[in-house]
């Protein structure tokens, strides 16, 4: 059963997004245009926004990184599933600034920036109250040849928590990143563009010697 379509909740976008309640719960339903890669340069021969959405999800899946559910339905379209908490502009504008935590920041961190996530505003990732987590969501703008641009809610963190940014976290998601095997991540995310692959090899080495959130702050900060 549609609950809503046509551009749900897209504020400008050209996709089309469609919100359905089923029996196995609510499912977002992303179908992109050419608009949409001819707008953010993207070769689609190299990887649609739906194959990059899919394989950042197989990513974060690989590592242990909490994010929705996601199937890949065709070449331009995925189907997630939809999680009922706000989004960060959402809770922003109506509550102010939220409470953060260090390990689950720094997870997101380290996965926007080995992904090269370049969209990740404020309606990119959703916040559960309860356990102040952020929840990565729509990381279709990811693995491409350049390096991304820091996540809205790394501001936020910086600005709150100063006095925290540079203790090393422990952190499962490090680790299982990092046990993973060139030839696994090349399994997880089958990049068809060398440049872009090469440009993931070389985001993951960076990061291995980033064990805090003042680290990947500093490789964003130190971008040629």
């Amino acid at each position: 059963m549609p609950l809503a379509t046509q551009n749900y909740p897209s504020r400008g976008q050209t996709s089309v997004q469609e919100l359905y309640q089923t029996e196995i719960g609510k499912l977002f339903l992303k179908r992109v245009s050419e608009r949409n890669h001819e707008e953010c340069q993207i070769d689609v021969s190299s990887g649609t926004l739906a194959e990059r959405e899919f394989w950042a999800y197989c990513l974060a899946k690989q590592i242990g990184l909490f994010v929705p559910q996601v199937w890949f339905l065709d070449t331009f379209t995925t189907v997630q599933t939809w999680l009922d908490y706000p989004d960060g502009h959402i809770y922003k504008t109506s509550t102010g600034i939220m409470d953060l935590e260090a390990r689950n920041i720094f997870d997101c961190v380290l996965f926007d920036w080995v992904t090269g996530q370049v969209d990740r505003h404020d309606a990119n990732y959703l916040y559960d109250l309860k356990g102040c987590n952020v929840i990565p969501v729509d990381s279709a703008h990811s693995f491409l040849k350049y390096e991304g641009s820091m996540p809205d809610y790394l501001h936020l963190y910086e600005i709150k928590y100063t006095d925290k940014l540079n203790r090393k976290i422990k952190s499962n998601v490090f680790d299982k990143l990092f046990g993973l095997s060139e030839k696994k991540l090349k399994e997880t995310v089958p990049l068809r563009n060398d440049h872009e692959w090469n440009a993931l090899v070389d985001r993951v080495k960076k990061a291995e010697s980033a064990p805090s959130i003042e680290n990947l702050i500093n490789l964003y900060r130190s971008k040629k």
